[in-house]
């Protein structure tokens, strides 16, 4: 059985399928007389956005199902919750403030599952990035990634989802405690490079400069001084080339992790990431669907 709860549990041929279908599917009634729960425990707006109007133009139904409204609330085990909901439902979007819940509906749902972000990974996030780079550069192989900043869930998808791409590396610049703190919950390998400090030379070689809000989901402590060295701002964009782009999945907070000219000058391209998420998402269904 299909399930996305982290870019893991896609294989290379995955990944491709999901790729592709999101740059060829048009409005195909994929989803007629399916219905699609969706959860979010945490608030949400371009994720729940894309879902609801991909799952309304494949012709499927989609039933907002309010987590602050289930009996588990109360009482109620998950294995009965969402053995129930699967009495209903036929896929399931669930954002959760922690993975472990994301894998109990797993285990007692027994349909298909995608993750719509947790406190370990965002892999709808990564997909919509990964073809937001192929339809800008033309090829997911051979780039170079810039992340500034934490050690979240974006970039733990992201590691993982470059994998599917011959080539291409990540370079990381955060810092040593987080790293030290953050390193072994990552699926680290050799294209993977991590730096304490602003490198000039790795950062003009970059084709794309991420990042992501400094102080993340269940976060306990606030990061932004100790990695307000990172902040992408006019002075790191003038060290990259003339292609390069800027990208973030939002929301941002303007005048932290990025500032404002960076994300709202030439460079970035924050808007086709957002516009991408409903494409992707929507390549994400197919997959899950055929």
């Amino acid at each position: 059985m299909k399930k996305l709860l982290n870019i893991s549990d896609l294989n290379q041929n995955d990944f491709d399928e999901i790729i592709n279908y999101a740059e060829s599917l048009g409005n195909e009634k994929l989803l007629t007389n399916k219905n699609i729960g969706l959860i979010f425990e945490k608030n949400s707006t371009r994720t729940r956005l894309s879902f609801q109007v991909g799952i309304n133009q494949l012709n499927g139904n989609y039933i907002d199902v309010r987590f602050e409204e289930l009996n588990l609330n109360r009482f109620e085990s998950y294995e009965d919750t969402f053995e129930v909901m699967s009495c209903y439902l036929d896929y399931l979007v669930f954002r959760t403030t922690d993975h472990k819940k994301l894998e109990l509906a797993y285990k007692f749902f027994k349909k298909p599952i995608i993750n719509a972000l947790s406190d370990i990974s965002h892999p709808c996030q990564a997909i919509s990035d990964m073809y937001t780079l192929k339809e800008r550069f033309g090829t997911l192989n051979n780039l170079n990634i810039i992340w500034m900043g934490d050690m979240n869930n974006v970039l733990f998808s992201l590691i993982e989802v470059i994998a599917f791409a011959k080539n291409t590396k990540v370079d990381v610049f955060t810092d040593e405690k987080i790293f030290l703190k953050s390193k072994d919950i990552f699926n680290l390998n050799d294209n993977i490079n991590f730096h304490f400090e602003i490198n000039e030379s790795i950062i003009s070689k970059g084709n794309c400069i991420m990042t992501d809000v400094f102080t993340s989901m269940n976060d306990k402590e606030d990061k932004e001084n100790t990695l307000s060295k990172f902040q992408v701002n006019d002075q790191i964009m003038s060290l990259t080339n003339d292609e390069s782009v800027f990208m973030h999945c939002l929301p941002a907070k303007i005048g932290s992790e990025v500032s404002e000219d960076v994300i709202k000058g030439e460079k970035s391209i924050v808007l086709a990431q957002a516009r991408n998420r409903l494409v992707a998402q929507k390549g994400i269904l197919k997959w899950l669907s055929i």
